[in-house]
């Protein structure tokens, strides 16, 4: 099957309370300029790949989905076809066009206004409550936002604000799964 293992973006995990290189679930996080690891390899697009950094373990937390960024949803959705993966869902996301791809973890395709595909972001669920994660992580100094219900049904989201790459926090409850 073909699916994401490791993504790289220009946030510090340790500002996190995790190791440099932290592994959420199947996923190891980087830190550095965006990129993506595939096994077996990544589809055909203008995003660095990089090496699989060993990783951490990190309980709690596991990658819910990733945020791709591309100039036309259909060529993207052509080209992760020529990988094995078909959408699973499409939908509109913040009122453009979004399909939804199951990559090991999920993989958000939404159709931007970016010259290349691109990488803009993440979100994870965290088995702790939200409330305790964001109490956590704002006595570490990081700006967090306001837990609000997902577009998900029987989800809240949060984000994490003042980072240089888009990361939001989901609960698992009610989690709506896509296989």
């Amino acid at each position: 099957m073909t699916q994401i293992t490791s993504v790289r973006l220009p946030i510090d995990w340790t500002q996190f309370g995790w190791a440099p290189e932290p592994q959420l679930g199947s996923i190891t996080l980087a830190t550095g300029d965006p990129a993506w690891s595939w096994s077996p390899a990544a589809p055909a697009f203008a995003v660095h790949t990089h090496e699989e950094p060993a990783g951490a373990p990190v309980e709690d937390f596991t990658v819910d989905h990733i945020v791709l960024l591309v100039p036309d949803l259909g060529s993207a959705v052509d080209t992760l076809g020529r990988v094995g993966l078909d959408p699973r869902l499409r939908m509109q996301v913040s009122g453009r066009p979004a399909a939804f791809f199951r990559a090991g973890t999920v993989l958000e395709v939404i159709d931007s206004p970016v010259r290349d595909a691109s990488i803009y972001g993440l979100a994870l669920t965290s088995s702790a409550s939200l409330e305790a994660v964001s109490l956590n992580w704002k006595s570490l100094g990081l700006e967090v936002g306001t837990i609000k219900p997902a577009i998900q049904p029987g989800r809240r989201i949060m984000t994490v604000h003042g980072l240089d790459a888009g990361l939001a926090i989901m609960s698992e409850d009610g989690a709506a799964r896509l296989t």
